[in-house]
């Protein structure tokens, strides 16, 4: 008994070697990767039910928030998978704090400016060699599906660079996810210069205007970009700018504050858990305060980070490794799951309940998922995430 136990215990510690990802600093926070676990699991969620409900027949299509609230008789679970589509959300909070650390780091510790040269080099070589494969992959799928692949082209050259949304005023014909990391990308281009504002060595004031800012954006977004906007505007920056400067709150409070108040709180939990709760409530019923949404997530976080239960939840190894894993999760759930339902959409049956066909359905599809996206995380992610770090990995 004790030797099978040390053997599972020698194949989890390989597995877990193989499937962590590295980081520029050599150090992981790793609330960072627990949190963009849940960030994949509601988008992933998302698009389950999304691809699940057409391809059983319950539904005849969901293209449209009305759709989802129509289907939603059903099921709870749909009205819950409705909301995983702000994992996004989730996301640009993450990544303007991973973005925002090491500049902050230097502005209070009055360090020299981080080279740009050295910064820009290392987000293409991280990002686009990955991007670039899954491209092809999506590509070379749909030719084998039958599609032309001479007018795809076009959308493929513009997605390759960045700018499909800019030039077709739409999400990618290649890989529909890729709208938000052509946001990602715009944002990249701009956090130097962002970054001059932690200049500002009175923290209140810093803090006050970034909260400021947030609020803007929020009101932008909302009042003007959503309800005028055309569509190359509601897939740009500007209408989530604000999600970004979330993070980068986060980033102003982790490197001034993180350590002073890292006593595990009860109230953390508490904060964790309200929060969550009011991003459902909004999401579900209150779109006049969309505005608030980074603030909450802020809050979510926070608690995250200071609660004793939420951040040993976030902090278990696998959730953290899986969510180093999200890039590549990211990139090819979409196609994952609907290769799947073509062939296990056959042991669907619409007289079963909603929760329990559908469990059925998760049961046979996301061991899946997670095969087959750690494969290409060790083979098309992993190798250019340390190539990106030089010497350092």
């Amino acid at each position: 008994m004790k030797s099978s136990f040390s053997s599972l215990g020698r194949v989890n510690d390989w597995l877990a070697l193989r499937l962590s990802r590295v980081t520029s600093s050599g150090s992981l926070i790793p609330e960072v990767d627990g949190l963009r676990f849940l960030a994949i699991a509601a988008v992933v969620f998302h698009h389950l039910v999304s691809i699940y409900l057409p391809a059983t027949g319950r539904v005849e299509r969901i293209a449209s928030s009305a759709d989802w609230f129509a289907a939603a008789a059903d099921s709870w679970l749909i009205l819950a998978a409705y909301c995983g589509h702000f994992g996004v959300n989730l996301f640009f909070v993450i990544s303007g704090f991973i973005l925002a650390i090491p500049f902050v780091k230097r502005a209070l510790l009055n360090q020299p400016a981080l080279p740009l040269r050295s910064y820009y080099l290392r987000r293409v070589t991280r990002i686009e060699p990955p991007y670039l494969i899954c491209l092809i992959v999506y590509l070379l799928i749909k030719w084998h599906d039958g599609n032309d692949i001479t007018g795809l082209l076009p959308s493929f050259a513009a997605s390759s660079v960045y700018l499909h949304g800019p030039i077709f005023e739409r999400e990618s014909a290649i890989n529909g996810v890729a709208w938000s990391l052509e946001i990602e990308i715009q944002f990249y281009l701009i956090v130097p210069l962002l970054m001059r504002g932690f200049n500002m060595r009175d923290v209140r004031f810093r803090r006050y205007s970034l909260l400021g800012a947030i609020i803007l954006f929020g009101l932008l977004s909302q009042l003007y970009i959503y309800p005028h906007g055309p569509k190359w505007l509601m897939i740009s920056l500007p209408n989530f700018m604000h999600y970004f400067l979330a993070g980068f709150l986060l980033a102003d409070l982790y490197q001034v504050e993180g350590q002073r108040l890292r006593n595990r709180p009860w109230w953390g939990d508490l904060l964790a858990i309200g929060a969550a709760m009011a991003i459902l409530w909004v999401l579900l019923g209150f779109g006049h305060l969309y505005f608030m949404l980074p603030i909450l997530i802020a809050a979510l976080y926070v608690g995250c980070y200071l609660g004793r239960i939420a951040n040993r939840l976030i902090r278990m190894e696998w959730i953290v490794i899986t969510g180093g894993m999200c890039y590549t999760i990211y990139l090819y759930h979409v196609m994952i799951i609907s290769q799947a339902f073509v062939r296990t959409a056959q042991f669907s049956s619409t007289a079963r309940s909603f929760e329990l066909d559908f469990l059925y359905q998760c049961l046979l599809i996301c061991p899946l998922i997670l095969i087959i996206s750690a494969i290409l995380f060790v083979t098309t992610e992993k190798p250019f995430m340390k190539l990106s770090l030089g010497r350092r990995a």
